[in-house]
């Protein structure tokens, strides 16, 4: 029952454990942004970035201090050490913030945590028919419809934290000033501004009372038209009112567009939807889409439905049919439809993790039924995997993990290692019991004498993952849920195999073969059955009698069931009532108690069909059984057969090897010493990377024309690239292109009007690298065409938010760093392994600089700061107040007719001096002239440096690495002053390398102390040790085999294999210490304990390896992260059973006899007690 109750907590609570693709990253990174409006690059490193690197450079755990310096913008970017407490360090930054002096102009500055979560879950496009949504009208009603009515209508979805909307024209209200007019009247932008302010004003005024009547005074003054605008008073002059529209005009416009939104060639408005922090992703998606409804059909309809108003409840018409979407294109003829689901690949990915778990399963219980041999017996312990799976997710709940396919990932390479403790205990029962013990008594003694061997076992496998709490960067946070998924797992089958498989094995009294039992298929109890009944009568006669056969199995299942299901209840609870009588009423009673008993059965069921359902369900499920039996049990004979002749010769030759070894010590110890040599050579020979590249089915191609690039000039340059890929879609689902930059993203200050982003989608049969390669080699061949461009592919972030190759160039002068800075883009651009070249020292914006004259300044009675401000006000503009209209606020925004601001000339006549007697123009009291500065200055720890990236083409991370050293110092003449350092993914894989190999090695450690505990020795658990290297040995040469690179997921299937492979040496070497116990002679012992160990090692080996044969194939969406974990696990284990068979069994001879040779022989025990059966069962996995 306390299993029942566990299991039942663990149902309930994987039923409560969010989806995710990955875990929760907490990344130990702070960017503090400010804003310096009007400053050029160098103006904000001096004001800005330089005063606030000094205030932070002193903080705790800080690693790293860099920024970068844009026009208007400052990021300074901390990283800490990834054992920092982030919101202390957070709160340390604004503490020091507060001590630093900025110039007046400079806004607050800002804190942003990077967070791959911040990402949208959902997009949406919204687009209208050309018809109806035609020039700007029609993008203005469509960004209206997104704001008020979509907006307000996924929002309040559950799990929805905000939406956001991009593209279509925000609608404005534009006050357009004549200059002229405002040098013939005299008056100012500012007065104007001012005015404006004043008139559209809603003011409560109190409360006033009149008898018995209490009153609101209100002051209800705000615009209520456009006209009213322009007919506003601006001043009064000579006895003449200046009105608005005197001076200006006053028209319905849109905001200066800095950005637009394409979806598959069709200009829309996009709508990002982000998710909560805890919130289930894949829930989330389903909850949106059935308010959505169905998509739109492509077509239009000839008629429209009846209008019915869009709310809260979906949108749904009067016709009460569709959703939002349907509803939207019947009234408005909009269409709404979801362009891009990160719950699709994620439900996806954890689906087939789910199903290579179970197939693992599957394929674990088969091979134990192919060694086992019995029905029952595998019955038994392959329970100890579902029960063992539903009891750890009660601990995950617990911990906070959620369902990603690191976690599942996890469970999966687990499934194969259930089985081994239970194997254990099943054997030492079973062993119990033939030696003459009762059923009871042997569950309870044969459990009592290997507890201490399975709890060692198992503790060699999960020591392994304490290690991983030392484990800095990414690793340790992103593989923590996989540790945690291993360790519950496997203690949870822990305490299945010493409870619950040894009461399963007391309820079954049935005397089972034991598990070493050699003997043929015949054995059997139900192939004797089988046979029994089936005395193979003619062929004739086997078909005559079929109908026969099928019928009575029918009616036999069925009243087996009505009798045993009616029969038994009334047993039981007559047993019950005769254990209450005295015995002198036991037979006199028995007649009333069968009567009363049956008469209280038959009312108890009456009005319910439980007997008759449960009865049928019996029968049914039993019927199925026996009629599957028999042809399951012909498929399964020639597997079985050839499992036990392939045991049988192993078992022939293996004792003669294994004697033939020990009499040949040097030739075993040359192969030892070959072996670890290979390890050695191969290890360092493999190329490396982070992480895998994991094929999501969408990529996004970063484009970058030369700063300066208006955005429409942008988008004219890039839309026949956008038609050229829609008219061959050949892979693409959906193509959205993004040009220009969205003020709300807090995570890019890199954009701008001459940046964009295409963003493409692909279809589900088309997530994998040859279908993404083909689609990005056709868009790169289109951008190549484009002069002056730079591209960059980047795919959705899993763990790392750099590029993969990124190299810093040194120096103090920025002229020379941008020359250095281009000869590595260029030597870096012929390199075939590397694709994407890029660098941040681009040329910066062209500008209109201003130098005003102070001393003309002052003669006319003018400042700097009131001059600068009125040239912004003229250009810019200046947002007077806002025009309610309806539920809406829009901006009025006051500035200079296009006209009188759109040339360089415009500028300088502008007049800065409202109502002075003469009017004087900018260029009067500036300098006005073109000029153009850096694009952008990065610092990285006080340096100036320029950033040069790029994407791999082909070869690994640290090929590519090894390429790009070699070529620059060859190739670049670098000055003392100068030079160049490899950061990007390079640096992040040596951070996380140095603290893997430090956790491979205490992890080796603690599995070296518990057996060390184990067997109360110290040079035993160092012959086992040797199964590590040569573990690591088929795992090296499988990944070279099969070009896989070194990466985090490897090491961590290094780390598991160091706590797996040792188990089977612990088998043998247990084993053999037993038999010397016995006062058998050393090399007669090592022969003996490995021709006995060899099935269970055999076996257990067996389990795990086809346990994770389907991760090691790599099927499914996100196979890129699993497959190369399982594969170094496999390979490692099947390479190390087979060498641990050889090389364990003369290691221990070779030690031996070196411990004889220093201290002398050991004299054999002689006490009964010690000695074991020969045939006594193994003891530990």
């Amino acid at each position: 029952m306390i299993f029942l109750a566990t299991v039942v907590f663990g149902f309930l609570a994987v039923g409560r454990l969010p989806l995710a693709l990955m875990p929760e990253l907490s990344y130990p990174t702070v960017t503090v942004r400010t804003e310096y409006p009007g400053a050029a690059p160098e103006e904000v490193e001096n004001d800005v970035s330089r005063p606030i690197e000094e205030a932070l450079g002193v903080i705790g755990g800080l690693s790293r201090i860099s920024s970068i310096s844009r026009a208007g913008v400052s990021d300074v970017v901390l990283e800490f050490q990834w054992d920092t407490k982030m919101s202390d360090a957070t709160q340390d930054t604004l503490e020091k913030l507060d001590l630093v002096f900025l110039p007046d102009e400079v806004k607050r500055p800002r804190i942003l945590h990077y967070d791959p979560s911040l990402d949208p879950v959902m997009e949406l496009s919204l687009s209208g028919d050309a018809e109806r949504f035609q020039g700007e009208a029609g993008l203005r009603r469509l960004r209206r419809i997104a704001d008020l009515q979509l907006k307000r209508v996924l929002e309040p979805v559950k799990g929805v934290a905000a939406v956001r909307i991009r593209g279509g024209l925000e609608e404005e209200i534009h006050v357009l000033l004549d200059e002229a007019a405002l040098r013939r009247t005299r008056l100012g932008i500012q007065q104007v501004i001012t005015r404006l302010a004043q008139e559209n004003i809603n003011v409560a005024g109190g409360n006033i009372t009149e008898g018995r009547t209490e009153y609101m005074v209100r002051t209800l003054n705000e615009y209520e038209s456009l006209s009213q605008i322009g007919e506003t008073v601006i001043a009064t002059i000579d006895g003449r009112d200046i009105r608005v529209q005197d001076i200006g005009k006053v028209v319905r416009s849109h905001k200066e567009r800095e950005i637009l939104t394409r979806t598959n060639g069709v200009e829309s408005v996009q709508i990002d939807i982000f998710k909560e922090g805890d919130a289930n992703i894949v829930a989330l998606a389903k909850r949106v889409k059935a308010l959505l409804g169905p998509p739109p059909p492509e077509e239009p309809s000839d008629t429209d439905a009846e209008t019915s108003s869009v709310g809260p409840s979906g949108g749904r018409g009067r016709d009460g049919g569709g959703g939002l979407a349907a509803t939207l294109y019947k009234t408005e003829g909009i269409r709404l439809q979801v362009v891009a689901d990160r719950s699709l690949f994620i439900e996806s990915s954890v689906n087939d993790v789910k199903l290579t778990a179970v197939m693992g399963g599957l394929l674990a219980v088969f091979i134990l039924f192919l060694f086992l041999r019995n029905v029952w017996t595998t019955a038994i312990i392959a329970l100890s995997i579902p029960i063992s799976l539903f009891i750890t997710f009660a601990p995950m709940h617990l911990m906070g993990v959620t369902l990603n396919i690191m976690s599942l990932g996890g469970l999966a390479l687990g499934i194969g290692m259930l089985v081994d403790s239970s194997i254990v205990v099943l054997e030492s029962v079973f062993r119990c019991r033939e030696e003459g013990d009762g059923i009871q008594e042997a569950a309870t003694r044969g459990t009592f004498e290997v507890r201490g061997a399975v709890v060692a076992s198992t503790l060699t496998t999960i020591a392994v993952f304490v290690p991983m709490v030392f484990v800095e960067g990414i690793a340790g946070q992103a593989f923590g849920d996989l540790g945690m998924a291993v360790v519950f797992s496997l203690l949870a089958s822990l305490a299945v195999a010493l409870f619950f498989i040894p009461m399963l094995a007391s309820r079954k009294g049935l005397k089972l073969d034991p598990l070493a039992d050699e003997g043929p298929l015949q054995r059997l109890s139900s192939w004797r059955k089988f046979r029994a009944r089936l005395s193979a009568p003619p062929v004739w006669k086997a078909m005559l009698l079929s109908p026969v056969y099928l019928i009575w199995l029918v009616l036999s299942s069925f009243w087996e069931t009505v009798i045993i299901q009616t029969l038994m209840p009334l047993l039981r609870g007559l047993r019950r009532s005769y254990k209450e009588l005295p015995k002198w009423l036991s037979i006199p009673a028995t007649p009333y108690l069968v009567f009363r008993l049956l008469l209280s059965f038959l009312l108890g069921l009456a009005g319910k069909g439980i007997l008759l359902t449960f009865m049928l369900t019996i029968g049914l499920v039993l019927l199925a059984g026996k009629v599957v039996s028999y042809p399951l049990r012909a498929l399964l004979w020639l597997p079985v057969k050839a499992t036990q002749s392939l045991l049988r010769s192993l078992q022939a030759v293996y004792p003669p090897m294994l004697r033939w070894g020990l009499r040949h010590p040097v030739f075993m110890g040359l192969l030892i010493v070959v072996c670890l040599g290979a390890t050695w050579q191969t290890g360092s020979s493999l190329d490396n990377e982070l992480l895998p590249e994991v094929h999501q089915g969408e990529f996004t191609v970063e484009v970058a024309l030369p700063v300066g690039t208006p955005i429409e000039a942008t988008d004219a340059i890039l839309g026949p690239v956008e038609q050229a890929i829609l008219e061959d879609r050949t892979f693409i689902s959906s193509l959205l292109l993004t040009v220009g930059y969205d003020v709300s993203n807090t995570q890019r200050s890199d954009e701008g009007e001459h940046t964009a982003r295409f963003k493409v989608l692909l279809e589900p049969e088309a997530r994998n690298a040859a279908a993404e390669d083909a689609v990005i080699a056709r868009l790169r061949s289109r951008l190549a065409d484009i002069p002056d461009v730079s591209a960059r592919v980047t795919r959705p972030v899993l763990f790392s938010s750099r590029t993969p190759i990124e190299v810093e160039v040194h120096g103090d002068d920025l002229l020379r760093i941008r020359e250095y800075s281009e000869k590595v883009r260029d030597l870096m651009a012929m390199l075939p392994e590397l694709a994407d070249v890029e660098t941040t020292q681009r040329p910066g914006a062209p500008e209109v600089q201003i130098i005003y004259n102070r001393d003309l300044l002052s003669r006319y009675g003018l400042n700097i700061a009131t001059v600068a401000a009125l040239v912004r006000d003229k250009i810019k503009g200046n947002e007077a107040t806002r025009y309610n209209e309806k539920d809406r606020r829009i901006p009025i925004l006051v500035r200079l007719d296009l006209s009188d601001r759109e040339t360089v000339q415009s500028v300088r006549d502008l007049t800065v001096n409202p109502g002075g007697e003469r009017p004087i123009s900018l260029s009067s009291v500036a300098e006005v002239t073109l000029g153009e500065g850096p694009s952008e200055v990065r610092r990285v720890d006080g340096q100036r440096v320029a950033l040069v990236r790029a994407n791999i083409a082909q070869g690994s991370l640290g090929s590519a690495t090894i390429r790009i050293v070699d070529t620059l110092r060859s190739n670049i003449d670098w000055p003392s002053d100068m030079t160049f350092f490899m950061a990007g993914q390079t640096l992040e894989w040596e951070r996380s390398q140095r603290s893997l190999w430090l956790a491979l090695g205490l992890s080796i450690f603690l599995v070296y102390v518990i057996m060390a505990a184990q067997f109360e020795s110290l040079t035993h658990p160092f012959v086992i040790m040797f199964t590590i290297p040569l573990a690591f040995l088929g795992t090296f040469v499988t990944l070279r085999a099969l070009e896989i690179s070194l990466s985090i997921v490897v090491f961590l299937g290094m780390i598991m294999l160091a706590g797996i492979v040792v188990n089977n040496a612990i088998v043998l070497v247990d084993y053999i210490n037993t038999l010397r116990r016995r006062g058998v002679p050393r090399d007669e012992a090592i022969v003996t304990a490995g021709s006995v160990r060899l099935r269970p090692i055999l076996m257990t080996t067996a389990t795990t390896v086809l346990g994770l044969t389907p991760m090691a194939l790599g099927w499914g969406d996100g196979a890129e992260i699993r497959t190369p974990m399982a594969i170094a696990v496999v390979s490692g284990l099947v390479v190390s059973t087979a060498l641990t068979l050889l090389v364990i069994p003369v290691s221990y001879s070779l030690i031996e006899r070196l411990k004889d040779s220093l201290f002398g022989p050991k004299t054999a025990p002689t006490r009964e007690d010690t000695v074991l059966p020969a045939d006594a069962a193994p003891h530990t996995v």
